[in-house]
């Protein structure tokens, strides 16, 4: 196996505030990861990704940076950065930051020169319009119709110091550089370099498709979609050809380093062919994109399937996929794919987590996933998020899906210590639903998330073998076989081929085996059951992995 690593590992998304607080202060922070590196090889990750914990004035959560290299004090400090490194190595776990370089805080050293002057050397780093009319001194219409996304309203902001409009397309905290100002290029290349230094083992990019905007700042056109378009078609304020350039020359540094330094981008976009296009021919852009539709995906078998294949066909032919259901943006799935009858519950947690862990791609897991966490309704006077802030009462906030980690069914979730006030108010199910009781429970949802990531360690041909649908969503089943020979003829089984079938309906649906085989694991059977070729019966919500 000469594979990159980034191909067969099993990524957990960590969102530093909410995973577990050292410090009695309520926010999770750097040493309160450290004491829970122990429980993720237990689980069986073996890749983190750590959402940002630099320096930062919070007004987008961290993702608002103020210094790319140091960590913010809630977090920690540097020496508690490279303690995480270091642990996180020392367990054979690869971790990969967040790289946030579409936009800096409004209290980035950087932005306070270049807002100060418009003579100022650090000025271009920055995208600017005039505000008023140098000749007549009236003021002039915003540049265009570009829309902050988590304050729904103009992204063009007041610089008084030089009569300037700044562009901020997230809030008016968070100006965008000017990636076409040749040392702003090299000072944000000197960030990357610099964690990589370090020995950190890639980076998380962050909305990559925003980097360039349009050189002519021409307006974007009508959209009826409110979520996340904002009902405009961003063609002009998104997915720029030269944006591809600067992925190419990021790639070219992380491939300066020894140890498959990997590239995962988050292109904000539900169109799988354009978040393929980023990976360039496969070899000379990022190693992976998020595909954002799966995150939109409803409870649809058909849905799901459809949505698979298309994003295995668009990618390149060297490009590889990456598989997720939930991160700290987007409605976690354990909400998302909530039925109506509580029964299916536990069901469709384990059809998803089944899906994600043997279909063809990296999987990533974002925390609490594998004791099914879902989104916690949170009042207006508790919220931190701009969006839920500006949108409430629509459900568009980003709150309820970074509540707290649930650890245990004690007080404040094992997640801080008893007396603290937690940063956002907990899901009410965790005396019930916490890490230590289905920790206990042989049938429970993180016995199930274990074993699956087991067994996807076991066979490599869950890690790298050849994807075939079997089922493309008929009848409610979506089932597909993985190996390591691609066999066109169904029928004809190679050894060590390995069957998935889920079957998404509340009622029972009959497949067709085509050898016997032995069950590898099963919600409705047991592990090793022998199976006799020929017709079976799939009962309501099973997911079921068979070995040939």
């Amino acid at each position: 196996m000469n594979e990159p690593w980034w191909k067969t590992a099993i990524f957990y998304q960590i969102y530093p505030r909410s995973f577990k607080d050292s410090n009695t202060d309520g926010i999770g922070d750097l040493p309160g990861i450290i004491s829970k590196l122990d429980y993720l090889v237990e689980l069986g990750i073996n890749a983190l990704w750590v959402s940002p914990f630099f320096k930062s004035p919070m007004d987008d959560s961290g993702y608002d940076i103020s210094d790319y290299c140091d960590a913010d004090p809630i977090f920690g400090c540097f020496a508690d950065i490279k303690r995480l490194i270091d642990e996180v190595h020392r367990r054979g776990i690869r971790i990969i930051f967040d790289l946030v370089i579409n936009h800096t805080s409004d209290q980035h050293p950087w932005f306070i020169e270049a807002r100060s002057s418009r003579e100022n050397p650090k000025h271009d780093w920055f995208i600017w319009k005039h505000r008023t009319n140098p000749v007549s001194g009236k003021l002039l219409p915003k540049p265009n119709n570009w829309v902050s996304l988590f304050q729904f309203k103009s992204a063009w902001w007041n610089n008084e110091a030089t009569d300037e409009w700044y562009l901020g397309s997230f809030t008016s905290h968070q100006p965008e550089v000017n990636w076409r100002n040749p040392q702003l290029k090299e000072a944000m290349y000197k960030i990357v370099r610099f964690w990589l230094d370090e020995g950190v083992d890639g980076y998380r990019m962050d909305v990559v498709n925003w980097y360039i905007k349009d050189a002519q700042f021409r307006s974007n056109p009508f959209s009826f979609n409110i979520n996340p378009d904002i009902f405009q078609k961003h063609i002009y304020d998104r997915n720029q050809e030269e944006t591809h350039q600067i992925c190419r020359e990021i790639r070219a540094i992380a491939d300066q380093y020894p140890g498959d330094r990997v590239l995962v981008g988050e292109i904000f976009t539900q169109d799988a062919t354009k978040a393929a296009a980023y990976q360039g021919n496969g070899t000379d852009e990022l190693h992976l994109s998020f595909n954002m539709e799966m995150l939109y995906l409803k409870w649809n078998a058909a849905s799901f399937a459809k949505a698979l294949e298309k994003w295995y066909s668009v990618l390149p032919v060297e490009g590889w996929p990456n598989l997720t259901f939930s991160n700290h943006d987007q409605n976690r799935h354990g909400s998302r794919f909530s039925s109506a009858n509580k029964g299916h519950q536990l069901a469709r947690m384990q059809i998803t987590a089944m899906l994600l862990l043997t279909a063809r791609g990296t999987p990533f897991i974002y925390y609490g996933e594998e004791i099914g966490m879902t989104n916690t309704f949170i009042p207006r006077k508790e919220m931190r998020d701009p969006s839920g802030i500006t949108f409430w009462p629509l459900p568009f906030g980003r709150d309820g899906q970074r509540t707290p980690m649930q650890w245990t069914s004690g007080e404040s979730a094992g997640f801080t210590s008893r007396g603290a006030m937690p940063w956002l108010p907990l899901n009410k199910k965790y005396p019930h639903e916490n890490v230590e009781m289905q920790q206990k429970d042989p049938l429970s949802l993180w016995i199930w998330y274990q074993k699956l990531i087991f067994i996807r360690k076991k066979y490599h041909v869950l890690q790298t073998g050849y994807f075939q649908h079997l089922a493309r969503g008929k009848n409610s089943v979506v089932s597909y076989r993985r190996s390591e020979i691609l066999n066109p003829d169904s029928s004809r089984i190679p050894a060590g081929t390995i069957d998935c079938y889920l079957n998404f309906a509340k009622k029972p649906h009959t497949i067709s085996l085509p050898s016997d085989g032995t069950v590898i694991l099963g919600n409705r059977r047991k592990e090793k059951e022998i199976l006799v070729r020929g017709r079976i019966v799939l009962a309501p919500h099973e997911a079921l992995l068979v070995s040939f």
